[in-house]
């Protein structure tokens, strides 16, 4: 018998191994015609569960069938046509409002045949000159109504006659009235609350942006990218342009000399998390999807998958943590929504850039299975480390190992250039390890943590207490404030 229990065991723990997200969180592929290009931009649930989806094509198509076990009888209507390259979409009080490039509108079915007979302007008035780069995001609605969006900045020698406003966060009322609100955006494709009601927004690496980054969207604060500085001499513009920018210095040395600058509350590291950060998304639906609840799952393009953010807020400032979630989708990761049943929609949409994948655009459910992955599931900053929490008791001896522990941390360089490497490299010692009783804790003590930096974590030993490695074993904290 007792042969047979250590056999048992050395079974569990090869076979875990070999664990998959794929056994965690199945990929259904949604089919589309062979008539509709589904290049998905914007998607928003109905409240009688039926999908709807924007094109970067101009187009909103209605699906139905979708939340079936297996898709095969999902049926599409047009809603709407010839918007001009709408980058999202949101149902609110009857209609479904998106972001073209000039105005957000609202579109509504008044005579219910499915079909849009009402487009109506809610708010316009930014600057657009025609820049390829000039897109436009939204909206998301906050907890009070209001609709929020996100302009990308212009690239290139544009004859910029009307580009107020490119780089910037707008905040529209109820009555369409809008305001800047913060500035400093290349290309923020991704806008998101948290369950608080924060606003969030992703940026891509770039010019001023070494590495991808999940921004807090607040009045009057700076993100870091220059062309935004230029609507800084307009009277709505809500911080003051810096006389200069700083030249040679990491993002941490130049947000001490640059009032407005706001490093990001996350840092989401080049190629160790993916390369292209797109839409932000709240879980919301508590245990419907695992055990992530309230966490933001984030879109990634270039990649084809989704990755996963807790956040904390730390001396009033949010900061948290990036892990892996899933990888090896169909398409670049675009447009993310929940369905009524608690599974993740992944619109897709490779819109003209590479992606890894076999598709060029389409649509996919992640469902959870119901069983549960041993991860990482928090990581949260402390006055002398860092506390993990995992989905299932850990194995205590390698817990306590401190060679199971690899720490080090880092930040980036601030400049015009495109991208950048990670530098000020430091590896961390972890002077003392403590597990909680039930083993589901691990307390570390950190030597060395420094304040603005990236400390990145990996855990390629650590095992649970029936032998399981851990599904993705590395974690990227921002540590913006040491509690």
């Amino acid at each position: 018998m007792k042969r047979l229990f250590s056999f048992f065991l050395s079974v569990v723990a090869t076979t875990s191994l070999f664990a998959a997200e794929e056994d965690y969180y199945k990929a259904v592929t949604i089919p589309v015609p062979d008539h509709i290009k589904l290049e998905v931009s914007g998607m928003a649930l109905l409240p009688d569960g039926r999908l709807a989806t924007a094109n970067r094509r101009g187009e909103i198509w209605i699906l139905d069938g979708v939340h079936d076990a297996t898709p095969t009888n999902v049926t599409y209507k047009l809603f709407a046509s010839g918007l001009h390259e709408p980058l999202g979409l949101a149902w609110r009080d009857g209609a479904l409002y998106t972001v073209q490039r000039t105005e957000l509108t609202r579109l509504r079915d008044t005579n219910r045949d499915d079909r849009a007979d009402e487009y109506l302007t809610v708010a316009k008035g930014w600057g657009v000159t025609g820049n390829y780069h000039e897109y436009a995001y939204g909206p998301v609605f906050d907890h009070s109504g209001n609709a929020w969006l996100t302009l990308n900045c212009t690239i290139g020698n544009t004859v910029r006659t009307n580009d107020a406003w490119r780089g910037w966060s707008l905040k529209v009322d109820t009555k369409g009235n809008w305001q800047p609100v913060s500035g400093g955006f290349r290309s923020p494709s991704g806008i998101g609350l948290n369950r608080e009601g924060g606003v969030f927004a992703s940026e891509q690496q770039g010019n001023w942006f070494a590495a991808g980054a999940l921004l807090h969207i607040q009045f009057g604060v700076f993100h870091g990218h220059a062309s935004a500085l230029k609507s800084c001499d307009l009277p709505q513009a809500t911080f003051k342009k810096p006389a200069s920018l700083p030249q040679n210095l990491t993002i941490v040395q130049a947000a001490r000399e640059i009032p407005a600058l706001e490093l990001p509350a996350v840092w989401l590291p080049y190629r160790k998390m993916g390369m292209s950060v797109t839409d932000v998304l709240c879980n919301t639906n508590g245990m419907k999807f695992g055990p992530f609840e309230d966490q933001l799952f984030i879109g990634e393009f270039t990649m084809s998958g989704v990755n996963r953010v807790f956040l904390e807020k730390i001396k009033g400032q949010y900061q948290g943590v990036c892990f892996p979630f899933r990888k090896d989708l169909q398409s670049a990761t675009v447009r993310l929504a929940w369905g009524h049943d608690g599974s993740l929609f992944v619109g897709q949409n490779n819109r003209g850039w590479n992606s890894l994948g076999t598709r060029s655009y389409g649509l996919q459910r992640l469902n959870w299975t119901g069983k549960t992955p041993f991860e990482i599931k928090t990581m949260q900053a402390q006055s002398d480390g860092f506390l993990l929490t995992f989905t299932k008791p850990v194995n205590r001896e390698s817990a306590q190992a401190s060679s199971t522990y690899e720490l080090q941390s880092y930040t980036y360089p601030y400049h015009a250039n495109y991208g950048g490497p990670e530098t000020d490299i430091q590896k961390l010692t972890v002077n003392q390890i403590k597990i909680s009783s039930d083993g589901l804790n691990a307390r570390l003590v950190v030597e060395g943590l420094r304040e603005g930096y990236v400390h990145e974590l990996r855990l390629p030993q650590m095992k649970s207490s029936t032998g399981e490695m851990l599904l993705h074993d590395s974690a990227f904290y921002t540590l913006n404030q040491i509690p």
